[in-house]
Order: C-alpha cells, then sequence, then structure tokens
C-alpha cells in the first residue's frame, strides 16, 4: 500500500486529571488525517506491557496501521504527565526511557518513506541515540521533510535541532518555539517577519508556520505571507491541538488544487475543534459546527 503520509515518533498514553488517554504527536497527527480521509503509517515502539496492548488496540479500531509499531520487549509504554501551565498551555513532564525512545530501522521503511507524499517527525524522537539514528536513516528516504519541532525541555539538544532544520523543508513551530530559535541566531529584531526570514535563510527552508493558539497561525513561504485568525471556541483542553492543526494543514497541502490559505484555514478548524474537545484524540461527531464556522483573514 501507499501511504500519503509517514508518522515517525513517540507514542504513549497521556495522564491528565488521572485518566489515560491516548496521545504523542505522530500518533494524534496521525489520527486527525485518518478523520480528514488521508492514509498514514506510523514508526514507533510500544512495551511488551498491557498499556502497549491498549495502544494496539485503538489503533486497530481507529483504523490505523499498526505494522510499522514495534514491540519491545525491554522497555515500557510511554507515558506523559499532563499539567496545565502558563498561557492556558499544557506543560509535560516525560517519563524516560520508554519504549518509543528505542524504535528499530526497518528495511522495508524506506520505500514506503520513498512513495508517500510526506514524512512527518518531531524533536522528541532525537532524545535517545537508537530512536535518533533511525529517524537519521528515514531522512534518507523521504522528499518532503515535515518538521513539528516540538521543543519538551529538557529533551532536546540545540546541535541536533540544528541537525534536523538542516533537513526541512516545511516547519512548524509556536510563539515560544519561535522565541528560542530567535535567541540563539542573534535576530533581535521582534517582528515576526524578520525572525521567520532569518530561520528561513539559516537553514534554507521552503515554508515556516507558526501557531498562535487564539490569536490564530501564519504561514511564510516564498513569496507568501499569510496571517489567519482563530475561530473562537470554549476551550476544554489545548492538548494535542497543535498536531490536529498541523494534520489539517497537510490534508490539503498533499493536494496541490488547494491555496495555502484554504490549507491554513483547515488546520485552524481542526486546532480549535480540538481545544474545544477533551483529549488530544477526541471523536469527531460534532466537527460540523467548527467546519461552518466563519473566519476572518
Amino acid at each position: 500500500m501507499n501511504y500519503q503520509v509517514i508518522c515517525f515518533g513517540e507514542v504513549l498514553f497521556d495522564i491528565l486529571d488521572n485518566a489515560l488517554k491516548p496521545g504523542g504527536a505522530p500518533f494524534n497527527v496521525a489520527y486527525h488525517l485518518k478523520q480528514a480521509g488521508i492514509s498514514s503509517f506510523l514508526i514507533s515502539s510500544v512495551g511488551n506491557d498491557a498499556h502497549g496492548k491498549e495502544l494496539l488496540g485503538i489503533l486497530k479500531i481507529w483504523g490505523l496501521d499498526t505494522k510499522g509499531v514495534d514491540i519491545n520487549a525491554i522497555y515500557r509504554t510511554g507515558a506523559a504527565i499532563v499539567k496545565q501551565g502558563t498561557d492556558n498551555q499544557p506543560e509535560y513532564e516525560l517519563v524516560y526511557p520508554v519504549a518509543w525512545d528505542y524504535i528499530p530501522w526497518k528495511e522495508e521503511y524506506a520505500s514506503l518513506i520513498g512513495q508517500a507524499g510526506a514524512f512527518v517527525f518531531g524533536s522528541l524522537s532525537s532524545r535517545n541515540s537508537p530512536s535518533y539514528d533511525t529517524l537519521k536513516e528515514c531522512l534518507k528516504h523521504s522528499s518532503l521533510n515535515v518538521f513539528d519541532i516540538n521543543i519538551r525541555p529538557p529533551h532536546f539538544d540545540r546541535h541536533i535541532l540544528e541537525e534536523l532544520l538542516q533537513q526541512t523543508h516545511v516547519l512548524k513551530l509556536n510563539n515560544t518555539e519561535l522565541t528560542l530559535l530567535n535567541e540563539w541566531y542573534g535576530n533581535k529584531d521582534n517582528i515576526e517577519k524578520e525572525q521567520i526570514t532569518t530561520i528561513r535563510q539559516r537553514f534554507d527552508i521552503d515554508e515556516v508556520i507558526v501557531t498562535k493558539g487564539e490569536d490564530g497561525a501564519s504561514y511564510y513561504g516564498d513569496g507568501i505571507e499569510l496571517h489567519q485568525k482563530a475561530i473562537k471556541v470554549k476551550v476544554a483542553d489545548t492538548v494535542g491541538s497543535g498536531d490536529a492543526f498541523l494534520a489539517g494543514f497537510l490534508s490539503k497541502r498533499l493536494n496541490t488544487s488547494f491555496s495555502i490559505e484554504e490549507c491554513l484555514t483547515e488546520g485552524i478548524r481542526k486546532g480549535a475543534y480540538v481545544a474545544s474537545q477533551y483529549g488530544a484524540c477526541p471523536s469527531y461527531d460534532g466537527y460540523t459546527e467548527i467546519q461552518e464556522s466563519s473566519l476572518g483573514c
């Protein structure tokens, strides 16, 4: 089977208000792509334990392929304790080490990645050498690298992030992550456009998307700069809303008949919907209301 998107990295249980919710950015993106009718293949690892079996069962129920999810006999399934941080943003305490720190490379991945329309990855999967080595091997075969930078202190290394940025075609980051990169690269300009220009030129990145929560999102590409307002919703929690945004954006971006504005709009719709629900992968039963909402440009 040819998959439109390959998602690489962590799968885990988010522990939110003492409840277990399936999560991990690649897991979430794959789920939301499925809701948009986009086929995806998830490369990850879970433990040979009850939580691992439960996650695999959820993937199957949701109609997602599990062949790329390795079962690790030594390390347990990942978990993240989620707390509400500043600016209504979630903070994550990530258990280490866990199964997704040891994602193995398999030769059959080469052709799957080579035939896919996009390869989605984040920085968390680089926190341990075995998974990072596999990620580097994956990147040798991909043609559209989508980096959801997803910085989670202390689980990142500046040198490794720079290596990944050098191989990035589409970069997604939030305001906090943009501020951090701006500090590293000495751009004292507070104008977002100038900050993005510095990053794009330094790493030769084609497209950059900045998500801003209730302030919407912005897109920067060759000759294109777009700013889209957010949809006002009653926020339940924001866990996974960025992943839903990326899935929504890509669901249109992979089809060249859609404009960048339409891609950005779909990302904002999906992100807003997930923020209005509990957990990163809610049912889409109420999504029609978001689709019918008006958006300002």
